[in-house]
């Protein structure tokens, strides 16, 4: 009985110095995309974007929320693999259990896995990075650790230097509010970037034609599709898959795009292909982009408005700006309000 105690001990020991380990070297991260999604209070996000930083400029939850009272929040990174997409599914059910999740394909488009030999070493680090570092610790973040290792053709040392993302990523200064791995995040998942006139293009340059081209996926990036599918297959809740309202510099990216359109029309999957949408949101590629893959936020009002709306109308999700439960988010709100005015006055002066 008593060396039973000392192994009970032992056991409780290692578990609360784990505990400790994890959340109070959240306090020292530097970068954590993914915090203010964990800040918020369970259950109570209705819409979630799941994707890149394509995804994370073109929507503006805030806004969302004064038009319709749609509790909404991007769930994104600056790059996101197309295995983490699965993965990132299985966070969003166990965090907030949407109602609906919209899939942003780019990472599809562009070929953005670990194992792509076209990454230098130095980047792949860094996408890594935005993969793995904002993520709280379950199995599915040891399976994605495991994968892009398997990806990236390394060993166990590797694995673990991966998962143990503390040892690599980290700030000299403890910061409490990142405590077990969360802040909050007035912007919910919005990155704002300043419109850049050096990248303003016209559609001659950078439209490649559509005449129905396809690029079947091969390999390592049709099982992603095909686990992504299975995944979504298995949800209750509403799943869109979809392309966002960007130029495709390549005939390749266009039939990667019908590719994939294809493949999750034939699983019964709903496809949304927004760039047949450009028009009706009257985008003007000269103020309304960052670059051809993102927008300022001039862009993101438009894209917003467009989303917001067709959102809603598909889904007809509940208006909470009255409820009790939400109150903080119409606080939250007058905040917003000047943030964006701030954003916008940056892009009307370039």
């Amino acid at each position: 009985m008593r060396k039973l105690k000392r192994i009970i001990a032992v056991a409780l020991g290692v578990i609360c110095a784990l505990f400790l380990l994890m959340h109070l070297t959240y306090m020292q991260r530097g970068y954590t995309k993914l915090m203010g999604f964990y800040g918020e209070e369970k259950n109570t996000i209705d819409v979630c974007f799941v994707g890149t930083s394509s995804t994370f400029s073109i929507f503006m939850p805030m806004e969302a929320w004064n038009e319709y009272g749609m509790a909404s929040f991007n769930y994104c990174t600056n790059m996101q693999f197309e295995n983490a997409l699965k993965y990132s599914l299985t966070d969003l059910e166990r965090t907030q259990d949407p109602s609906v999740i919209l899939i942003d394909i780019a990472p599809f488009i562009y070929g953005h896995y670990a194992g792509n030999t076209d990454f230098s070493e130095e980047d792949r680090q860094l996408f890594i990075k935005y993969n793995l570092d904002s993520r709280r610790y379950h199995a599915d973040r040891l399976a994605l650790s495991y994968e892009i290792t398997r990806d990236n053709g390394g060993g166990f040392a590797d694995f673990w230097y991966y998962v143990c993302d503390f040892t690599r990523y980290h700030t000299n200064t403890l910061t409490w509010s990142h405590f077990n791995n969360s802040e909050k995040d007035i912007n919910k998942g919005y990155e704002y970037m300043l419109h850049d006139g050096g990248q303003a293009f016209t559609l001659s340059e950078v439209l490649a034609p559509d005449d129905s081209v396809v690029t079947p996926l091969e390999g390592i990036e049709l099982t992603y599709l095909q686990e992504l599918v299975e995944k979504i297959q298995g949800m209750d809740c509403q799943v869109v898959m979809y392309c966002g309202p960007i130029y495709f510099r390549e005939t390749e990216q266009l039939g990667r795009k019908n590719f994939v359109e294809q493949y999750a029309q034939d699983a019964g999957i709903t496809f949304w292909d927004l760039t047949d949408h450009i028009e009706e949101m009257d985008l003007d590629c000269e103020t309304d982009y960052w670059n051809t893959y993102h927008f300022d936020a001039l862009g993101a009002q438009k894209t917003t408005a467009y989303l917001a709306a067709k959102i809603e109308e598909t889904f007809d999700l509940p208006d909470h700006r009255q409820d009790a439960e939400y109150a903080q988010w119409n606080e939250d709100y007058a905040e917003w309000e000047a943030r964006l005015d701030s954003y916008i006055a940056s892009d009307q002066a370039n």
